[in-house]
């Protein structure tokens, strides 16, 4: 068994225009040095990219890589710290959650559902975790605790996002088409001066056909804060992995980062375990111990 990973960390958003972050390199550094102390990853399979590494080109060159060379009984994990965003796709009303690398294009589900297509789902563990926020605002207009990973959006397309947005596809679930998640939010408004909201529908964190599992940050109502060191998701990770060869189910490491990021975020931020539903009761970033189908939706 092999374990890879893509580690990116971006602070620097010059290019892109956005503002910049304060902890997103030092969440990098240190979840790289986690993946290799406690969760054994090969040190010459993680790929860490910070700042302008992180660019588009460098980003998906690498996940494509880790990805393809995957076998049964692997592990796979992609790592991001920095801005998330939304994106419209080519059907109305429906959008795309991003992550936005240092310079490039915005990535999206379906780049990530591209280079998932080159594994199994039934034999490569392939997870996700993403200490960003991508709903671009939240239904709580109360001051979020330290700085917050997202983006302002023109207002022009808050307006249009608040009166046609139905649909919103989560990056990092890799999922098979975005008619898997049709109609999946509502309550939509603009959120002052330059964010728009959404509830997400009851029941629809786990679906059928997604080829990755995604720990991340926030509901899609809140922001994904930081303090002066980390983002709360990473140093909740940090702070509850303290040990080699750790092992926890998804289900349990979730509820007890959960607790953690409650506390340092004053309780407005919650982590949310999405994807596989088949894999909640195997371990965290170890490799699957059967080959259990993934069901077709």
């Amino acid at each position: 068994m092999t374990k890879r990973a893509v580690v990116i960390g971006i602070n620097d958003y010059s290019v892109q225009g956005f503002s910049n972050l304060a902890g997103c390199v030092r969440d990098a550094d240190a979840m790289y040095h986690l993946l290799i102390d406690a969760f054994l990853f090969d040190p010459a399979q993680v790929f860490i990219y910070k700042n302008q590494q992180a660019s588009y080109a460098n980003i998906v060159k690498a996940l494509n890589y880790i990805l393809k060379a995957s076998e049964p009984g692997d592990v796979a994990c992609l790592y991001y710290a920095g801005h998330g965003g939304l994106h419209p796709t080519s059907t109305a009303g429906t959008y795309y959650q991003t992550i936005i690398p240092a310079s490039g294009q915005f990535i999206t589900d379906f780049e990530l559902r591209q280079a998932a297509d080159q594994l199994r789902p039934s034999e490569v563990n392939f997870t996700v975790i993403l200490d960003s926020c991508h709903s671009g605002g939240m239904i709580d207009p109360a001051t979020p605790v330290g700085d917050v990973r997202t983006i302002a959006l023109a207002q022009q397309f808050v307006a249009t996002a608040a009166a046609t947005m139905k649909t919103v596809v989560p990056f990092g679930i890799a999922v098979p088409d975005i008619a898997t998640m049709s109609n999946n939010i509502h309550q939509v408004a603009p959120a002052p001066p330059a964010t728009v909201c959404y509830t997400e529908e009851a029941n629809r964190e786990f679906v059928p056909g997604a080829k990755a599992t995604l720990l991340a940050a926030s509901r899609w109502d809140e922001y994904a804060g930081e303090s002066s060191d980390h983002g709360f998701l990473t140093k909740a990770i940090l702070e509850t992995v303290n040990a080699s060869n750790y092992s926890a189910t998804h289900q349990a490491f979730h509820s007890a980062l959960t607790t953690k990021v409650h506390n340092l975020a004053n309780h407005e931020q919650h982590p949310v375990l999405r994807g596989q539903q088949n894999r909640m009761n195997e371990s965290f970033l170890h490799g699957w111990t059967t080959s259990v189908p993934t069901p077709v939706g």
